[in-house]
């Protein structure tokens, strides 16, 4: 009971910035505070896809397609491809005047769990010798500011859709949560107002993007989907009237 409370009350927390049907952004005060001693915003922003697991895999890891849907980034390359599931790679941002454009430098890990949703965490680049080597192979990395990640998720969960214009009536519900600080001189409300509008608007490149038939004829080794057949078939002419 004790667990419950503290999950509704975490959910309540939730503080609503935009919401549609089919997307939305929250925000909340996070424990989190900047070197100006301002809290850092954690967010989340949702939506419903009609995709496969393995599509939204290959989309979100190609780097080269990043800036086709996240909003204000320039760049992004893979650093070190550390494992199946595991990959070193930087984003950078434009430059918004008159602020120094950003970059972030991330570690990326997926798994699938025994529901079949699918986690992916990330981290910041750890600065050490190894690290540093790869981040020298960034042009300009001095004329750009590393954005702190003290909190990143992906939550990619399937279920058979009912819409018929569904690739093989497969949906997933993604959720993205995040506390970041930029650092610089940005004010804080300015950052927060920034993230907010640019997740926003990357979601819904992502909700319009993903849908294609480039993304879904992907398949990715070791992803399994959901299927019909984990569902039984309810037989109408056994249900009392």
């Amino acid at each position: 009971m004790t667990f419950l409370n503290t999950a509704l009350a975490s959910e309540a927390s939730w503080k609503t910035w935009k919401e549609t049907s089919t997307q939305s952004v929250k925000y909340r005060a996070s424990a989190i505070k900047n070197k100006a001693g301002s809290q850092l915003l954690e967010i989340k922003a949702t939506t419903k896809v009609n995709s496969t697991l393995s599509a939204f895999l290959s989309f979100i890891q190609d780097v080269d397609n990043t800036p086709n849907w996240l909003v204000n980034s320039s760049e992004s390359k893979i650093l070190k491809q550390l494992s199946n599931t595991q990959v070193s790679f930087y984003i950078k941002l434009v430059r918004m005047w008159p602020f120094r454009p950003r970059v972030l430098l991330l570690n990326s890990l997926y798994m699938q769990n025994k529901d079949l949703s699918i986690d992916i965490m990330l981290t910041d680049l750890n600065a050490g010798q190894e690290n540093s080597l790869l981040l020298s192979k960034i042009t300009g990395i001095k004329q750009l500011l590393a954005i702190t990640i003290h909190h990143a998720h992906w939550k990619i969960t399937p279920k058979v859709s009912s819409s018929r214009n569904s690739a093989d009536n497969m949906e997933i519900s993604i959720e993205y949560q995040f506390i970041a600080d930029g650092h610089g001189s940005i004010p804080q409300w300015l950052a927060d107002h920034l993230a907010l509008k640019s997740v926003w608007k990357s979601m819904r490149n992502i909700r319009t993007q993903l849908p294609d038939k480039k993304w879904q004829q992907k398949k990715v080794s070791g992803i399994t989907e959901i299927s019909m057949n984990q569902f039984p078939i309810i037989d109408k002419t056994a249900i009392p009237e």
